[in-house]
């Protein structure tokens, strides 16, 4: 499981070092870090608020230096709006490849996973660690879909995407080396570590 952090380049190298572990990058329209040179996420942003501009910045520089996904615009905890989105949005991002955000009530629709490349698991607290977005997840899995969830701080919430998704990301391990370290912890099964001072 990778962790990508929404930090500066810098911040990134040094995390790598210190935690000997290769952490990848989110990049959203709220911070807008440049590229670090790990493997990389770009987000939408939509959690907080849609800066189309600065996605569609963000986008464009994605051309030249394509990421792992790029996540289609969402409404949090609406998965017939975000299909709506995705539907929408979908030519824009294409050819790179198009995460569709899984949300609440996803369960009900049906998802054209020809379209789909990588999911990412967005929605309310409840649904991320719901059947129904596991669920969806195993589907993606199967079908060799990229699997990613946003906001994951904890090591509880790791614990019940370990051996699923391939990547999480969250604003508290990005901030905080204690939350970071505990995660950290959870994925790689022994104390992080650290570089001798």
């Amino acid at each position: 499981m990778k962790i990508m952090l929404d930090c500066s380049p810098a911040k990134i190298a040094e995390y790598c070092k210190r935690y000997n572990y290769n952490f990848g990058q989110l990049r959203t329209p709220l911070t807008a870090y440049a590229l670090s040179g790990q493997v990389y996420g770009l987000d939408n942003g939509c959690f907080s608020k849609f800066e189309k501009k600065t996605w569609r910045r963000l986008l464009a520089e994605a051309k030249d230096n394509p990421p792992q996904f790029v996540v289609a615009p969402d409404i949090v905890g609406d998965a017939r709006r975000t299909l709506e989105l995705f539907d929408q949005f979908y030519d824009e991002i294409y050819p790179l490849p198009v995460a569709l955000a899984l949300q609440d009530g996803i369960g009900d629709f049906e998802i054209d996973w020809n379209r789909v490349s990588s999911v990412f698991v967005g929605g309310s607290d409840a649904f991320k660690v719901s059947n129904e977005a596991i669920n969806a997840c195993k589907v993606a899995k199967m079908l060799d879909k990229w699997v990613h969830v946003g906001r994951v701080n904890t090591a509880t919430r790791v614990s019940k995407w370990m051996g699923l998704a391939d990547s999480i990301d969250g604003s508290g391990i990005s901030k905080y080396d204690h939350m970071l370290e505990a995660v950290l912890f959870e994925i790689m099964g022994n104390k992080p570590q650290q570089e001798l001072i």
